[in-house]
């Protein structure tokens, strides 16, 4: 098909005389070797081409087919695509609005929403998950749309959504992985076949005839993420899922997390909320920080404070904020930040780092209760503002 593409609209391809055969000479009459009469065959200046064979018509007609798929791939990849969101409150109390300008989900990547609580972060998860109406701006789903015709029904079977407040089930935990699975159209074999794995992939087999009053918190939570993967969802979206897990759950729970956009065979998009920072930082490709409505970060997590100009700590330790001011005279810090009983936040200079605050701890025989550089952590974006 290209070469008939190619024959119907271009001249026959020219033969092209190789630059460093000719020496960088033009033919002429004193180098007949060179005359394009004796010889026959086109050549291409050097002036003009600066070194380089020019391409031809057949191999950019080939160039721009290979665009073409890599642009179609790209945007298959990209799951939910968000342009100028916006979400206002407004009563005799309240008075709030949520704007996000743009963001990009992909299959394979796990994006982290944080910020305080009140910010607008679960409002955003809202939308995005078709549970809210946004107020404006517009949301499309390239990947989870495979026709021109887009069905938010279709759209909507695609996506896993579990709220921070799990809503009550009756029966047994089985019985609701069963049905839950079988209205997105898995059935007979295939549905016990699904259940059993998610039940054991999770460790909530032993509780498979348990009901609600029966599980703690953390279970619940796991039995909710299961509900939810039971039906295979791209794009999976999780409302503080940490928030009644204890730590060695928590783990277990991000690794489950980080496997499932992982997965060669059936990647996922993943976005989620979390209070729980460091443990979401340590599992997460994207991430977005959020006050009172907007954006104030949006981007890569391993690009975050990579063009710093300070360095930054958090430490807990015996001393109040006086005594560790006159500490800390011997290093060069540029402020002390009070976050909570003997726990401070310090900036110093880009050239001190965490050694050199351990070193002046030990030096002086202080005790450091905590000690983290959150230097490229949005920690730092959460500091009280002076």
């Amino acid at each position: 098909l290209i070469v008939e593409e190619y024959r119907k609209n271009y001249s026959p391809i020219p033969t092209v005389v190789p630059l460093q055969e000719r020496k960088n000479k033009p033919p002429s009459k004193s180098n007949p070797k060179y005359n394009t009469t004796n010889v026959n065959k086109k050549y291409i200046d050097q002036e003009n081409t600066e070194n380089k064979i020019q391409k031809t018509p057949l191999e950019k007609i080939k160039e721009s087919r290979k665009k073409q798929k890599q642009s179609n791939i790209k945007s298959s990849n990209v799951v939910a695509n968000i342009k100028n969101i916006t979400k206002k409150y407004s009563g005799k109390l309240t008075d709030f609005q949520l704007s996000v300008s743009e963001l990009e989900l992909k299959f394979g990547e796990i994006t982290s929403l944080v910020g305080e609580n009140g910010n607008g972060k679960t409002t955003l998860l809202r939308i995005i998950a078709g549970e809210l109406k946004e107020t404006s701006g517009i949301i499309k789903y390239p990947a989870l749309t495979k026709s021109k015709e887009k069905s938010w029904y279709k759209i909507k079977q695609q996506i896993g959504y579990v709220p921070q407040e799990l809503p009550q089930w009756t029966g047994t935990l089985v019985d609701n992985l069963h049905f839950a699975a079988a209205i997105h159209g898995i059935r007979g074999e295939e549905n016990e076949d699904e259940v059993d794995f998610i039940l054991w992939r999770l460790g909530l087999d032993k509780y498979r005839n348990a009901t609600w009053n029966e599980i703690s918190g953390g279970f619940k939570m796991r039995f909710a993420l299961a509900k939810a993967l039971v039906c295979n969802p791209r794009f999976l979206i999780l409302d503080e899922p940490l928030a009644n897990l204890d730590v060695n759950t928590q783990l277990l729970f991000l690794q489950d997390l980080r496997y499932l956009a992982d997965s060669l065979a059936h990647p996922k998009t993943i976005l989620l909320t979390s209070q729980h920072l460091y443990e979401v930082e340590s599992i997460t490709d994207n991430i977005i920080f959020i006050k009172e409505g907007a954006v104030i970060y949006n981007g890569k997590f391993k690009n975050f404070g990579e063009d710093r100009e300070e360095n930054a700590f958090e430490l807990s330790c015996n001393l109040s904020k006086n005594e560790l001011m006159d500490l800390l005279e011997e290093i060069q810090y540029t402020e002390i930040e009070t976050v909570g009983q003997n726990q401070y936040i310090i900036n110093a200079s880009i050239n001190i780092g965490s050694n050199d605050f351990i070193k002046l701890f030990i030096d002086h025989d202080i005790t450091l209760k905590y000690f983290r550089d959150i230097s490229k952590s949005t920690r730092r974006l959460f500091k009280t503002e002076k």
